[in-house]
């Protein structure tokens, strides 16, 4: 019989699976190489179309409040990729508003000479932008919306009852309580806070009153100061604009008299601790204080002008870091115009614009219609030669007939603004971007806060109140009226 076939050998060496093995990972592999031309492809695409189109707007960024209340606040247009420099004459703004412009990376800044107007949309275009190497242009375009604005004003409180600080805006009725106390006499805003002073006779006490969603913070404890003495009397408030400091004028009552009359300071970013101004003009622990005529913060800075008793005027740095500058004498501190870096002092042979960074005086425009009339009040500056005034003369009667004066450069002419026979104007306190005046006025019936247009004297809010916070910014002292 033929031989039983044996069992075919099974082989002792790795399998050959062949394609089996290998479809797998060449799939892998094409998918992969695939993916990557996709890739490169898009990028391909997406770098000609850039190159076609030029860089597009990708974010803006600008604070609205900042922008109606501060000089130097910019808008910052960021594009979707490299820029080359951008020329100042490549961007216009509409409305127009004096800037200029910075570029760098991907972002244009620019930054406004003054603060803009009130609830009013700017368009930004930066025309002929380009990538670095790349020969297609395009337009940056946006519009930006700046911030609304309100006051805080002081409503006495009737036979005896308590004065509220309210929030009063000009594009909606009625007014928002933010504080309410007995014998409230200054205050101003602190950052997210206030300063209250209260209390009369002789006995001040200074409070920093905490403010969420823009009202007293009843989580919150206020913070009462310890003053230099047991008792004493505070007026003449301000309040740095950064809010790292305010001040404040302060007499010792403690022995009945008025002692130590003077200039004081609270470093917020220190003890809260009111230091006297010395006469050497640093801040000095326990030191007599430099005496005070008048006094205010110079915008946006820390330092204050001070005319003294005998009416020198130094610039006092607040923080102690900057020796004072003596600028000479002056008989009365009228404001600042625009940016901070002048006042309107007068002197006695006239009124001038004194440059805090060097010391000069020029002559401040005064035309005819503007300095006839028997009474001059304090002069209220809106910018470098436009400025308004309370002029008067008097009736038959003795009292003073008011209005209010707007001289630009040359030309001077009666601002529309009616103040009734039986009341006289008190203050009159321009908005931090001018647009607007405030005019307190006093008469038998009480106190009247009107907001108007400072251009054309429209009216454009009124409150029974006897102070707005926009006055805080005049050098204290003597008062119109």
């Amino acid at each position: 019989m033929p031989a039983t076939p044996a069992h075919p050998t099974m082989p002792t060496g790795p399998r050959d699976t062949g394609p089996l093995r290998r479809r797998p990972r060449d799939r892998f592999r094409r998918r992969l190489v695939a993916s990557i031309t996709v890739f490169v492809l898009v990028g391909a695409v997406a770098a000609v179309i850039g190159a076609q189109q030029g860089p597009r707007l990708r974010d803006v960024t600008y604070d609205a409040t900042g922008l109606v209340s501060r000089p130097a606040q910019r808008v910052i247009l960021t594009a979707n990729q490299a820029l080359q420099r951008v020329p100042a004459d490549a961007v216009t703004v509409s409305p127009s508003a004096p800037h200029t412009v910075t570029s760098s990376g991907n972002t244009v800044a620019v930054e406004f000479a003054g603060p803009l107007a009130y609830d009013r949309a700017y368009e930004i275009t930066v025309r002929d932008v380009r990538a670095p190497g790349q020969p297609a242009a395009s337009e940056l375009r946006t519009t930006i919306t700046t911030g609304s604005t309100d006051v805080l004003a002081l409503v006495p409180g009737a036979s005896g009852g308590k004065d509220r600080i309210v929030r009063r805006s000009l594009d909606a009725g009625g007014a928002t309580t933010v504080f309410e106390a007995t014998g409230i006499t200054e205050y101003a805003r602190l950052g997210r806070s206030l300063v209250v002073v209260r209390g009369a006779d002789g006995r001040s006490t200074v409070e920093i009153v905490p403010l969420a969603g823009g009202v007293q913070d009843d989580s919150t404890p206020v913070e009462r100061l310890t003053l230099p003495s047991a008792a004493g009397r505070v007026t003449a408030l301000h309040v740095a604009d950064d809010g790292a400091s305010f001040g404040f004028e302060y007499a010792d009552t403690s022995t009945g008299q008025s002692r130590n009359v003077g200039l004081y300071v609270v470093d917020m970013t220190g003890t809260h601790l009111p230091t006297a101004i010395a006469d050497d003009g640093k801040p000095t622990a326990g030191a007599e204080p430099m005496t005070v005529a008048q006094w205010a913060y110079v915008p946006r800075t820390e330092s204050a002008l001070v005319r003294t008793g005998s009416d020198d005027l130094v610039l006092v740095d607040m923080s102690g870091r900057n020796d004072p500058v003596r600028l000479g004498s002056a008989t009365y501190l009228h404001g600042f115009v625009g940016s901070g870096t002048t006042a309107v002092v007068e002197t006695g042979t006239g009124i001038v614009r004194l440059d805090l960074t060097d010391g000069q005086r020029t002559a401040l425009p005064a035309p005819e219609g503007s300095t006839d009339a028997p009474y001059l009040g304090r002069i209220a500056p809106l910018t470098g030669d436009t400025y308004v005034r309370v002029v008067g003369d008097v009736r038959t009667d003795g009292t003073l007939a008011q209005r209010i004066v707007r001289v630009d450069a040359s030309r001077a002419s009666r601002l529309p603004v009616t103040v009734p026979e039986d009341a006289s104007v008190t203050a009159v306190c321009p908005s931090p971007n001018s647009q607007f005046l405030a005019v307190t006025t006093r008469s038998a019936s009480g106190d009247l806060v009107s907001v108007v247009d400072a251009a054309s004297g429209a009216l454009e809010a009124s409150v029974q109140a006897s102070s707005v916070d926009w006055c805080g910014t005049l050098p204290s002292g003597d008062e119109i009226g």
